[in-house]
């Protein structure tokens, strides 16, 4: 319970803060994503349940915010709770090779659809180009500049919420 309610205050923060504080922070065309970077961190965290309640709630609060429909972001952070969860179970443990993997796949298909939807949908004239250049990849370098510290806010956020269960040993 506490985690639930703990986590829709945090994901307003985060969509607060990305919409009025980091959307104003610009290199080249590029911006980071908060949520994707919170997503991405929670979902590989070991001991904090993975629902899909965050994503779409995530997705409900960015597209509020944003011009571009909710479901787009639905698409891109399902996508990076997928991965992630798979990661979590599979491979890495919460390492962060992983965290940063889902970032990146993350951050270029949640952009890659953004491009595809304005070309394609609203027939902005787009070059694919000029976009990876001015956008995709200032965005990129921006979100791996605050992966750490928003990992470490996670990390500590998840811990306080979802504590790790203490083996007995008989």
């Amino acid at each position: 319970m506490m985690a639930s309610l703990s986590g829709l205050v945090v994901l307003a923060i985060v969509a607060a803060l990305q919409s009025a504080i980091v959307a104003q922070i610009h290199l080249l065309q590029g911006t980071a994503d908060l949520m994707l970077l919170t997503l991405a961190a929670w979902y590989l965290h070991e001991n904090a349940p993975a629902s899909w309640v965050w994503a779409v709630l995530a997705a409900l609060m960015v597209g509020t915010l944003s011009a571009l429909p909710w479901w787009l972001y639905l698409l891109g952070y399902g996508a990076v709770a997928v991965l992630a969860m798979l990661l979590r179970r599979r491979l890495w443990r919460g390492a962060f090779l992983a965290y940063f993997t889902v970032v990146l796949v993350g951050a270029l298909l949640t952009h890659l659809l953004t491009f595809a939807y304005l070309r394609f949908i609203h027939n902005v004239p787009l070059g694919f180009g000029e976009a990876f250049n001015l956008v995709v990849l200032p965005s990129l370098l921006l979100n791996l500049l605050f992966a750490l510290p928003i990992h470490s806010l996670v990390d500590e956020w998840a811990n306080l919420t979802a504590p790790a269960e203490e083996e007995t040993v008989p």
